[in-house]
């Protein structure tokens, strides 16, 4: 089968290859995949900046079709049945995280794409237990973005148990901020105002209003902390949302959280460390939540949220290419051209 894969460890190295197809064991499934997001983490893995384990098939955020069911699971499980299926293969299920419903941060966990062969290929062989059923009339586009969606799931809803906030702050406009935007919507808040950049004006901006935002602030053009105080009365905002993994936005933005209210920290920063400003979240008794990946709950949320959302959910998918056009799309993504990216692997 072609795949794309990370053949040789450092900064490149990333080609398609001829792979075997793996024959699916007795708790395992064999899917045939149709779509599989390109990721900023997949950017990180081509240049050697994210844990990996070559030679290894990249690729983690995915939906397809099963094609053969392993022995022991085949009272759950049937061919044709159209799944998505989450990445935290190698999870031990026996620890304190795994037990709790956490195996996303589970020690053992060796990430799908990353340290486990993914799903930028024809065919992926998965642990059973890490599929999810697709929800009739829930079409293959809006699928293939469940993995980041079960994210901002994961982020909002459960760790940082938002509900109808009064405002919300949402730091970065691309795919996290765009999905936590539509989740802020869905949960009831009252003011959302998104923040971002010259990258974002003439396409994210369009779609963040379409997700739900009430303000869009470029930074670069305007004061975003005049804007959230005057919609705040002086306030600062109930729950700010960092998407961005911006250092400025990070060490500025903090102060513009009411006291007592919530910072949920989703942005992956570049440098292992950013400036923080620690003790204004012990004078403003802010809560933080920093949350990673999705556990299989979040998965729950997202699937059953995609059959009213499909129609906002499938403007985020900006372009969907051939396998063969890989490096286009991770490409367009470095440029911030886009927002979701599909690599279709049945073209």
């Amino acid at each position: 089968m072609r795949a794309l894969i990370k053949s040789a460890a450092g900064p490149g190295h990333v080609e398609i290859a001829e792979m075997p197809v793996r024959s699916p064991g007795y708790d395992e499934l064999l899917i045939k995949i149709k779509y599989c997001g390109v990721c900023g983490t997949d950017l990180h893995i081509a240049q050697d900046e994210f844990p990996n384990d070559p030679p290894v098939i990249m690729g983690h955020e995915y939906c397809g079709t099963i094609v053969e069911v392993g022995a022991a699971v085949q009272d759950r499980w049937s061919e044709g049945q159209r799944v998505v299926g989450e990445l935290h293969t190698g999870a031990c299920g026996q620890c304190e995280l795994c037990q709790a419903g956490k195996p996303h941060i589970c020690d053992a966990k060796l990430a799908l794409g990353s340290r486990y062969d993914g799903a930028f290929a024809e065919y992926l062989t998965l642990p059973a237990w890490l599929a999810h059923p697709i929800p009739e009339g829930v079409p293959w586009e809006v699928a293939g973005v469940t993995e980041p969606f079960a994210i901002a799931a994961h982020c909002l809803v459960e760790r940082g148990q938002v509900d109808h906030p009064r405002s919300i702050l949402i730091s970065g406009a691309a795919t996290m901020g765009l999905m936590s935007t539509l989740w802020a919507d869905r949960l009831g808040a009252e003011d959302i105002i998104v923040a971002g950049t010259d990258l974002d004006q003439d396409e994210r901006f369009d779609l963040a209003r379409a997700m739900g935002a009430d303000r869009l602030v470029n930074v670069q053009h305007a004061d975003l902390a005049e804007v959230v105080m005057d919609r705040t009365l002086g306030r600062g905002v109930d729950v700010w949302v960092e998407a961005s993994g911006s250092a400025v936005a990070i060490a500025s933005d903090l102060a513009l959280v009411k006291k007592a209210g919530k910072l949920i920290m989703i942005g992956l920063t570049g440098p292992a460390t950013v400036d923080l400003p620690w003790n204004t979240l012990l004078y403003r008794e802010i809560d933080a939540y920093g949350c990673f990946s999705s556990p299989p709950s979040s998965w729950e949320l997202a699937l059953a949220a995609e059959v009213e959302e499909a129609d906002r959910l499938r403007q985020l998918v900006t372009a969907i290419l051939p396998l063969e056009a890989w490096e286009e799309g991770f490409e367009m993504l470095r440029r911030g051209q886009g927002v979701k990216i599909l690599l279709d692997l049945e073209a």
